[in-house]
């Protein structure tokens, strides 16, 4: 992935670029934190795919590998973009008109995570929620 922070602007752009994006894919972590106004930056767009989806992605050779923990696929579909295989999503919401994952819903996914940086996307969520008084 690129080390070149990408704004609202950004993540917006990628993500209407993305000729799959739809009901069997949303977007989740960073870039759905920026377009909740969360994160200000991210560094990539990850998104959530189904199953359906990534059979779809590997049939049509984009390049994945597979994750050590649970073996489903991870899709390289450029410098910024990842799409993760059927990464449990309880609830996807629509921003700026663009399929992503609640903040409740990515707030579960990091705390499962629990690498340091998830932990600091968390006490950011919390902060926001807390201002946004839900």
């Amino acid at each position: 992935m690129s080390e070149k922070l990408l704004y609202k602007e950004d993540v917006l752009s990628i993500a209407r670029g993305i000729e799959f994006i739809g009901p069997d894919c949303w977007l989740t972590s960073g870039a759905a934190l920026v377009l909740f106004g969360v994160r200000e930056s991210t560094h990539d767009v990850d998104l959530i795919c189904t199953k359906k989806l990534a059979d779809r992605l590997e049939a049509e050779g984009y390049p994945f590998h597979r994750d050590g923990l649970d073996n489903t696929r991870i899709f390289a579909v450029s410098e910024y973009v990842e799409v993760l295989e059927d990464w449990e999503t309880e609830e996807v919401v629509q921003v700026e008109g663009l399929p992503t994952a609640s903040l409740l819903s990515i707030r579960k996914q990091k705390a499962a995570l629990g690498r340091e940086k998830d932990l600091r996307d968390i006490a950011l969520i919390d902060s926001f929620l807390q201002k946004e008084g839900r």
